[in-house]
């Protein structure tokens, strides 16, 4: 698959997904008061860093679709079971405490409990896509709840005045079983497999195993993206929060673009040999910096403006942050195609744990030296340092691995530029139709 265009059209998948989410993102902001929307803020960074940790198994199901050449329906059959037996360890767990506890926060923990079954269900789910190419459902999987949560939102805390950080919540989590319901009846035959089969103890070890270091990574990950929010949570203020949270999720939209090229690319780099993955992860790099940082500079120049726009006037005060967190989020962009080499094409997930948890440590040292000095921006700069040294240390091992050269990473070539103008004469033939379904993964 053409990079361009499989990107293109996971662009698209994605842009309706973040809208969606922004806009309930929005919602939420121009509903609540600053301090409850940051406490909202705060509690989805928590069910995000927990789900995390089983959520990165996604790597795992797609690890075993698109390199091991499983069945589909087999490692989501197994990983399904094994995802409910977690998610009901995690509920009984918050039950448990309930006997115990009789504060104020009762219905936070109990949400908190429950939160965690769709959130690995749908990363399942959306692993198995990737790993055979199927966009669309991919770009489901992790998006579609937003759509869903706008309307709940709109209903409950909007047109019914239920305006607390844990309505806001239980709307979040209710959208996130929804939208696993929907990808299960669309998949229906998957399940009937253990009709056929017994469970894989096999297949469940390994995928155990595998995962054991891909969901290390992802919490750490996850940690790395929000460890600069909790930070401020703490060494700053809730209204701190607020307004560096919505600065925070713009600047994230560049991610939008890189995540793009990660997903288009994410199949033919587990599936092809080792010197034709390693081509087309310093394609997919060239093209990562090329798109973001052509839409980085404008966000810079915009940041307060955007922020008022999207936010509401009080919320400009956040565009110098906005700003550096351009410059963050540029440096870590080609991140993500760079560790999928490492996890799908060498089976090697401890090198981006690595470099996620180097990523985290200065992250943390830089806050905590800044953010009661300079306040909530301290964590812009923060995230600026950990992200500029831990992506060079991933590129330089990158390129000693690989035996490439640095220009294969950073200097485009006229090759790339003209994929756009293939790009644009397939968008004229509407010759989208291998890209959605699913190819397997060819790169041209």
């Amino acid at each position: 698959m053409d990079i361009a265009l499989g990107s293109l059209l996971s662009l698209v998948y994605r842009v309706v997904g973040i809208a969606s989410l922004a806009l309930m993102n929005i919602i939420a902001a121009r509903a609540l008061t600053v301090d409850e929307f940051g406490r909202f803020t705060f509690l989805v960074v928590v069910v995000g860093s927990v789900g995390a940790i089983a959520a990165a198994y996604a790597s795992a199901t797609g690890y075993f679709v698109s390199n091991r050449g499983r069945e589909p329906a087999e490692v989501a059959s197994n990983s399904m079971l094994m995802g409910t037996v977690l998610g009901l360890l995690f509920a009984a767990g918050a039950l448990s405490i309930l006997l115990f506890y009789d504060g104020e926060h009762r219905l936070l923990i109990l949400l908190l409990g429950v939160a965690i079954f769709p959130v690995v269900a749908r990363s399942v789910l959306g692993g198995i896509y990737i790993g055979t190419g199927a966009l669309l459902k991919h770009g489901f999987s992790v998006h579609g709840f937003g759509a869903i949560a706008v309307v709940l939102m709109l209903i409950w805390l909007v047109g019914l005045d239920r305006r607390t950080a844990g309505d806001a919540l239980a709307v979040w989590i209710i959208a996130q079983y929804l939208a696993f319901v929907v990808l299960a009846l669309s998949n229906a035959r998957w399940w009937t497999w253990f009709a056929q089969h017994r469970p894989s103890p096999d297949l469940m070890w390994h995928v155990i195993r595998f995962g054991a270091f891909t969901g290390l990574a992802g919490f750490v990950g996850f940690f790395n993206y929000r460890v600069d929010v909790l930070l401020v949570t703490g060494l700053d203020s809730a209204e701190g929060t607020g307004f560096y949270g919505t600065a925070v999720r713009v600047a994230e939209g560049l991610w939008l673009f890189s995540t793009s090229v990660a997903v288009a690319t994410y199949a033919s780099i587990g599936s092809f040999s080792r010197a034709e993955a390693a081509r087309v992860t310093s394609q997919g790099v060239r093209h990562t910096m090329l798109v973001v940082t052509g839409l980085a500079i404008p966000i810079f120049i915009l940041a307060p403006w955007i922020l008022g726009l999207l936010f509401g006037g009080e919320f400009r005060e956040a565009g110098w942050a906005l700003r550096v967190l351009c410059v963050g989020t540029l440096f870590w962009a080609p991140q993500g195609v760079i560790s999928n080499y490492y996890t799908l094409q060498l089976g090697k997930p401890w090198i981006p744990l690595l470099v996620a948890t180097g990523s985290v440590l200065i992250s943390i040292a830089v806050s905590i030296l800044l953010i009661p000095r300079v306040g909530y921006i301290g964590g812009a700069w923060a995230t600026v340092v950990s992200y500029g040294v831990a992506g060079a240390v991933s590129t330089v091992v990158y390129l000693r691995i690989t035996a490439s050269h640095h220009s294969d990473l950073w200097r485009i070539r006229k090759d790339d530029l003209m994929s756009y103008v293939r790009l644009a004469q397939r968008i004229r033939r509407r010759d989208f139709a291998a890209a959605s379904a699913g190819t397997g993964g060819s790169s041209s």
